[in-house]
C-alpha cells in the first residue's frame, strides 16, 4: 500500500470534520496565519533541538541509542519541551486578542501545513533514496488517524490559547497546552528513537483523547461567535 495519500487523507478528513460541525465559511487570513506560525516554529524548533545534541556528538538516531534508556529518555523529553514551548508560544503569539474563530482556523492552517510539510520530506526522502513508500494497509490506515487527530489537535489548542487569554488566564493557559504538547511530543520522539510499539497506541491514544477532549471543552464556544446563518447543530 502507498503510504503518501493517507496522512494528506487524514489531514482532510479533519478540515471536513470541522466543515460539518458548522464551520462552512472558510477564513483563509487565519489559515495563511496558521501557515506562517507552523514555519516560525519549525525556523525556531529545529536548531533548539539539534544544536545541543550535535554540540555532544550526537549525529544520528543510532548515537542517541548507543548512549543508554537514560539517554533517551533526557533526548525525547528534550525533543518534546522544546516542541511543546516554540509551536505553542508561536501559536499564543498570534492568537492572542483574537476571536475563538481565530484561533480555530489559525490552528487549522498549521496542521495542515504540518500534514504536507510532513507528506512532502517523505516522498523527498524516498526519492533521494529510492526507497519506496510501500507499507502494510495498517500502517497506511494508522499514519491517516495520527494526522486526522493531531490536526484537531492544533485547532481545539488554537481555539484554547485564545480563550484563555480572552478570559484572563492566557498564560497559565498556555503552560497547560505546553505541558500537553510535551508529553505527546516526547512520546512521539521515543517512539521515532526506539519504535516501540506500546509507546506508539499511547501516543496516538493520548493525542486523540486530548484532541477530542479540546474540541469538545471548546467548539461550542467557538460555535456562539459564528453569524446566525453560519451555525450548525454539532
Amino acid at each position: 500500500m502507498y503510504l503518501l495519500p493517507f496522512p494528506i487523507l487524514g489531514g482532510l478528513l479533519a478540515w471536513a470534520t470541522l466543515y460539518f460541525m458548522g464551520f462552512e465559511k472558510q477564513r483563509w487570513g487565519e489559515f495563511v496565519l496558521g501557515l506562517a506560525a507552523f514555519f516560525i516554529a519549525m525556523i525556531i524548533q529545529n536548531p533548539v533541538q539539534q544544536l545541543p545534541l550535535l554540540g555532544m556528538g550526537i549525529k544520528s538516531n543510532a548515537d542517541v541509542i548507543a548512549r543508554g534508556t537514560v539517554f533517551v529518555i533526557g533526548v525525547s523529553v528534550w525533543v518534546g519541551l522544546i516542541a511543546g514551548i516554540v509551536q505553542e508560544g508561536a501559536k499564543y503569539l498570534l492568537v492572542k486578542g483574537k476571536s475563538l474563530n481565530t484561533g480555530l482556523f489559525m490552528g487549522l492552517g498549521f496542521g495542515i501545513t504540518e500534514v504536507f510539510v510532513i507528506a512532502g520530506a517523505a516522498l523527498a526522502g524516498a526519492l533521494a533514496t529510492g526507497k519506496p513508500l510501500d507499507v502494510p494497509l495498517s500502517t497506511a490506515l494508522l499514519s491517516m488517524v495520527e494526522r486526522y487527530f493531531v490536526v484537531l489537535f492544533h485547532v481545539g489548542t488554537g481555539i484554547y490559547l485564545a480563550y484563555a487569554y480572552r478570559e484572563g488566564y492566557g498564560k497559565t493557559g498556555l503552560l497547560a497546552m505546553i505541558g500537553i504538547h510535551t508529553v505527546i511530543d516526547s512520546l512521539a520522539a521515543y517512539y521515532q528513537l526506539t519504535k516501540s510499539e506500546p509507546v506508539m497506541y499511547t501516543v496516538e491514544f493520548i493525542t486523540a483523547l486530548a484532541a477530542l477532549g479540546l474540541l469538545y471543552y471548546m467548539i461550542p464556544k467557538a460555535k456562539v461567535e459564528l453569524p446566525k446563518e453560519e451555525e450548525a447543530l454539532w
